[in-house]
């Protein structure tokens, strides 16, 4: 076993150094800490949250439960603090109090759609709960999505549910092979196996500290085919994979700009970023596919991606400059699936900064994903297919590199293997030394998450690489 052990490491450690595009990324490999350079990159902690993907057709929950932790580590990959707790999760977000603000996966989801949770809960520094919000009933359900504001109240994407009687009532097309009663080509079921029937479009809710909505906003008060309004009817063609489901926009992040008084968030399936003004409650602002409300062509087939420049995008964010960016995941893209990040700047409507590799695969994920861009310029991106987390300078090398070692059998692994559970993470992030919550905390570190695996960066020689295919 140590002998076939090493053996896979030296092959991985092989790839690594040949050819090496920046960033890492393989079904087969090392876990933990493969690069690290401190004089380029920012100083600070990562937090992240191990997904728990447990598809239950495919994965045994009694032997791969997931993990129900949440870690905290420093630049070498050493642990600093955890969070213990009942639920998996999607992901959690560090507060300026020190407190944690996690999106929970709890029993009783009235759907199976991917980015479901459920209970939205906030931690004290030392694992007390002290405050949630809980959204699971037949009719609604929360999901993706969270940002505290700075008034202390908690905006949340939920899916409410509509039925195919109320979908026709708005406008649906009976008629469109896509648009079948329960939104799908194929069977629909809910956890539980009852047949899903209807569509779930998307809304926010403000919560105050109280429980108490303060503001709300439906997809559902939007339909129709106007710049301001969302089409029931539009949908990707057949072809490319994705079509007009019962999870209908899927809206995947939300973030609020108290200077702009707006709610920016970002639709998956539509390939659409919009910006709603709080106070009129109006779209005033869309990026990412024309072809959605008439003002341009949509995807047409093989290598034509029409006027369409979002796919499968994830991780809409407000940036200091009054740029937004965005994980493009380049999902179904006809010309080819290429994950990128992008700055945006809303103003000219043009990428100003762009972030992909010559290689197609290098750090692509089909679905989920992040970037924040760090104070000093770089970002810190999280490619959630292979629990890969990396970042990278402004002139596009990889100065920090991390393979998430938890798997969904809540177990740490050396490396990772084409027939292991999954070792996803949804979104991690990095916080400065200075950050407001680490005031007067013991951060001392207590060791790597894979405890007895290798040293990577010292096996693993880097030539750092620039690649500037994407500007």
């Amino acid at each position: 076993m140590r002998k076939s052990f090493l053996l896979t490491a030296l092959f991985a450690a092989a790839l690594l150094t040949s050819g090496q595009a920046g960033a890492y990324e393989a079904i087969n490999g090392p876990t933990g800490l493969l690069q690290y350079d401190k004089a380029k990159a920012y100083d600070g902690y990562t937090l992240f949250t191990p997904h728990a993907k447990t598809p239950s057709w495919r994965v045994d929950k009694a032997k791969y439960p997931g993990s129900k932790t949440t870690y905290l580590i420093d630049m070498e990959g050493n642990i600093v603090h955890t969070w213990k707790h009942e639920n998996t999760a999607m992901y959690a977000e560090l507060l300026p109090t020190g407190n944690l603000l996690r999106a929970e996966k709890i029993p009783g989801s009235p759907v199976n759609f991917g980015g479901w949770h459920g209970l939205l809960r906030e931690y004290s520094w030392d694992g007390e709960v002290v405050w949630e919000y809980r959204v699971s009933d037949p009719t609604k359900v929360a999901h993706h999505g969270f940002d505290r504001l700075p008034n202390g109240n908690t905006a949340i994407l939920i899916w409410e549910y509509k039925s195919y009687e109320e979908a026709l009532a708005k406008g649906r097309n009976p008629n469109d092979p896509a648009l079948q009663p329960n939104g799908t080509t194929g069977p629909a079921l809910s956890p539980d196996g009852l047949p899903l029937t209807g569509i779930w479009p998307d809304a926010i809710l403000e919560v105050t500290p109280k429980g108490e909505i303060a503001w709300e906003w439906h997809v559902w008060d939007h339909v129709g085919t106007g710049p301001d309004q969302i089409d029931i009817n539009w949908h990707l063609p057949l072809s490319m994979g994705y079509m007009a489901r019962a999870d209908w926009t899927h809206w995947n992040s939300i973030r609020y700009n108290p200077k702009k008084d707006m709610y920016a968030v970002n639709s998956r399936d539509f390939g659409e970023i919009y910006f709603i003004d709080r106070k009129t409650g109006n779209i005033v602002w869309r990026f990412g596919n024309l072809s959605t409300h008439g003002k341009g062509r949509a995807p047409s087939g093989y290598h034509d991606d029409g006027d369409q420049i979002l796919f499968g995008s994830h991780d809409i964010q407000w940036l200091p400059n009054g740029n937004i960016s965005i994980f493009n995941n380049g999902t179904y893209q006809p010309s080819t699936n290429r994950s990128s990040v992008m700055e945006i700047n809303p103003e000219t409507k043009r990428i100003v900064w762009r972030y992909q590799t010559r290689d197609p695969n290098s750090f692509s994920s089909n679905f989920q994903s992040a970037a924040q861009k760090l104070p000093n310029g770089n970002w810190l991106v999280t490619s959630t297919n292979n629990g890969h987390i990396f970042e990278v300078t402004q002139d596009k090398q990889v100065v920090w590199e991390y393979i998430n070692p938890i798997s969904v059998d809540d177990k740490p692994h050396c490396m990772k293997r084409d027939n292991a559970p999954w070792n996803q993470v949804h979104r991690a992030f990095r916080y400065g030394r200075d950050y407001p919550a680490f005031a007067g905390r013991d951060l001392k570190p207590q060791g790597k998450l894979a405890a007895g695996c290798p040293d990577w960066t010292k096996l693993l020689e880097f030539k750092p690489a620039s690649d500037d295919s994407g500007r």
